[in-house]
């Protein structure tokens, strides 16, 4: 009787557990939505807060995340060396934009696929907003079944899709170490060529 008690009470912990981290990912999402709205207004107020945070509730209660096994955790630093770096990135992908922008010839361009580490909805998920807010990239796929991104981006001068393949591959690491993510890598998916894109990186 006890054991059957105590499986009870141990299965209610674990559905705690669930109940629990699916509130923690639809925090983040709606963090991550607010920080979009903010980015597409260029400025910070109390109205506009607190309307993004209204507008991204109205997201998720029209279209509900499905359910995501949440084991992250935290880690300031790690954090705080993401948001720097992307920071970096941003201000860097500008400049590059304005300079293309005012250059006679047209930009080089390339549709590239990026084969992520992560088996993780949210990660991808993440992986493809820091992507998409940084000028001069934009997601035009996410496969979440081989767990790939197709980006489509800007070069001031024609380059390997390498060495965006190991910048976005370099952003998702950063991301897993702020939220701790240990988990072992996916196989990477073949790109156009028919080599594994990405594994060298890896």
């Amino acid at each position: 009787m006890m054991a059957g008690g105590g499986r009870v009470r141990s299965g209610r912990r674990v559905a705690a557990r669930v109940w629990r981290g699916g509130w923690r990912a639809q925090l983040i999402t709606v963090v991550a939505l607010l920080a979009v709205w903010i980015a597409l207004w260029g400025t910070v107020s109390v109205p506009l807060v607190l309307s993004g945070l209204v507008l991204s509730g109205l997201v998720l209660v029209a279209f509900p995340l499905p359910p995501i096994a949440f084991h992250f955790g935290l880690h300031p630093w790690r954090a705080a060396v993401l948001l720097a770096r992307f920071a970096l990135d941003v201000v860097a992908a500008s400049v590059q934009i304005a300079y293309l922008s005012l250059r006679l010839r047209p930009p080089a361009s390339d549709v590239v696929l990026v084969a992520l580490a992560s088996d993780s909805d949210l990660l991808q998920h993440l992986t493809g907003l820091a992507v998409s807010l940084v000028p001069g990239s934009l997601i035009i796929d996410a496969d979440t079944s081989a767990r790939t991104l197709t980006i489509h981006v800007l070069y001031t001068s024609a380059r390997p899709p390498e060495s965006f393949t190991r910048q976005v591959l370099a952003q998702e690491a950063r991301i897993r170490a702020a939220l701790g993510d240990e988990s072992s890598p996916v196989h990477p998916v073949p790109d156009r060529s028919g080599s594994p894109q990405g594994s060298a990186d890896r």
